[in-house]
């Protein structure tokens, strides 16, 4: 037998008995009626030895076996407690603790564990030593029962790359006892992409959570055209609680789409409008768009007001027609949203007023903006004309030893198409023309209609210090109104020598 050459021709020295009573001699009575079959006896022998030797070093011997303790994040935990039981004993062949990795010699087979963590669920499991498995990670769970719900219903069907979306679910607590510092963790296709905040849930509670996810704008994506299929998971931190959903990941849709630009020009009263075009080139359709308009540069008009002066004629009777939704744009679509501007009246004249048309949608990693310019041509017409009899005589009036008094009217005309408010007139130079004299009988008007003339009236005498020594003397008049294109500005202006009176002896 190849291997066992010796033992072909055995040779023996001495006299070997084998009548011997004793257990050995009793075994080589038994070997005596089978000398002949000796060396392949002994090679049969010699082939089991070694077999059994082979059996106790592969399967029988102890290796050297590294158990790690770690928590599902990875984390190492020193503070534990572990057990290890021998695969059917009752008692444990290994105790320790205040490690997290623990080097022990064990052989092959499988062996049952128990940890216990501070904070942390008791962990009952088992593993398995073998030649090629030596070093088993046990991982255990924080100690709270926590949840995820409406995962799958509330995450997009549809991502993009480079998009932020904002989403809700809810986290519920099953335990009798609060679950403090709850953490969500992200996963599969979406790793890292979460950004969401817990905290504490109540006892036996459910709290409402705002998850945002960024997807990076380098998103590795396989088909630009019809996108890729990803799935993302959401995990409670700490446990194996988990929740997924499908989606489809897009390039970023705002490389392929265009949007026009929009001029305006109109005077003041009058209206004018363009037509916004917007075109997607790409080869999936895109939703949820939202376009609007913003006024960024004026300097004679409020910028805010201009901006309502604009209106999307779909939505020109809704509270906001500065906006208007676009709920879907086809593969290689186009589509045409009409804006016109109503300018009005109290608008003032001014060239190159600057805003932008918007184009947003809750996946454009930034909105795409094309220039607006607006110029107003010819601005609001709005102004008074005051006007009286000048100059007036006064004559003396040896009846009553004095000056006669005349009542004068003062014609206010509204020369613009604006309606005015709140004119109010005044003698600007009272230290000559004082109103022990001459006063204002009415001197306010509440409301002046565009076109329209009112009549003031004003008494008038002389100074009696003047008899004698008579000479003209000269008032002026001052006035003032609400600014009908500005809130809270006076239009004023002071008339000089507005009117001459002439004492007469």
């Amino acid at each position: 037998m190849a291997g066992y050459d010796k033992f072909d021709d055995p040779s023996y020295s001495g006299d070997v008995e084998f009548e011997d009573e004793s257990p050995i001699g009793q075994v080589t009575g038994a070997i005596e009626p089978l000398k002949k079959f000796l060396p392949e006896i002994i090679a049969v022998i010699v082939i089991v030895v070694v077999a059994f030797l082979a059996y106790d070093f592969f399967i029988g011997s102890m290796l050297s076996v590294t158990v790690t303790i770690e928590d599902t994040e990875g984390k190492m935990l020193n503070d534990n407690s572990i057990k290890i039981y021998e695969e059917g004993q009752k008692e444990p062949i290994f105790t320790d603790s205040e490690s997290s990795i623990y080097d022990l010699q064990l052989k092959p087979g499988t062996y049952r564990y128990i940890v216990i963590a501070n904070g942390y669920d008791e962990a009952k499991s088992s593993f398995t030593v073998s030649v090629e498995d030596k070093e088993p990670v046990i991982k255990i769970r924080k100690d709270y029962d926590v949840d995820i719900i409406d995962f799958e219903q509330n995450f997009p069907k549809k991502l993009y790359a480079g998009s932020t979306i904002t989403f809700p679910i809810k986290v519920k607590n099953n335990d009798d006892s609060p679950a403090e510092n709850v953490e969500l963790v992200a996963e599969e296709d979406i790793e890292g992409w979460i950004n969401a905040s817990v905290g504490t849930i109540q006892p036996n509670s459910t709290k409402e959570v705002q998850v945002e996810i960024t997807v990076p704008q380098n998103a590795k994506i396989t088909d630009e055209d019809e996108g890729d299929q990803k799935t993302a998971e959401i995990r409670v931190k700490y446990t194996t609680k988990k929740a997924d959903s499908e989606f489809v990941l897009y390039p970023n849709p705002a490389v392929k789409m265009d949007l026009d630009e929009a001029s305006f020009g109109a005077g003041a009263g009058e209206k004018d409008q363009d037509t916004i075009g917007i075109e997607n080139n790409n080869k999936f359709p895109i939703e949820d768009l939202t376009l609007s308009i913003e006024i960024t540069t004026a300097t004679n008009n409020s910028p805010s007001e201009i901006e309502q002066w604009f209106q999307f004629t779909e939505v020109a009777n809704m509270s906001n027609p500065q906006e208007i939704e676009i709920t879907r744009i086809e593969a290689r679509g186009d589509i045409e949203k009409e804006l016109q501007i109503i300018i009005p009246t109290t608008a003032q004249k001014e060239d190159d007023i600057k805003g932008n048309i918007i184009l947003n949608a809750p996946y454009l990693a930034e909105p795409i903006k094309r220039t607006l310019t607006l110029d107003i041509k010819e601005g609001a017409d709005y102004g008074i004309t005051v006007s009286t009899r000048s100059p007036v005589d006064i004559e003396w009036d040896d009846t009553i030893g004095n000056y006669e008094e005349k009542i004068v009217d003062i014609k206010v005309k509204n020369t613009g198409n604006l309606d005015l408010e709140n004119i109010v007139l005044s003698i600007s130079n009272k230290v000559i023309c004082d109103n022990s004299w001459l006063t204002l009988i009415d001197y306010q008007i509440n409301t002046l209609p565009a076109g329209v003339t009112e009549e003031l009236k004003a008494k008038i005498t002389a100074p009696i210090a003047v008899r004698g020594r008579e000479e003209s003397m000269h008032c002026n008049m001052h006035y003032r109104y609400d600014d009908p294109t500005k809130l809270g500005i006076y239009v004023e202006k002071d008339f000089t020598d507005f009117i001459e009176i002439v004492p007469e002896p």
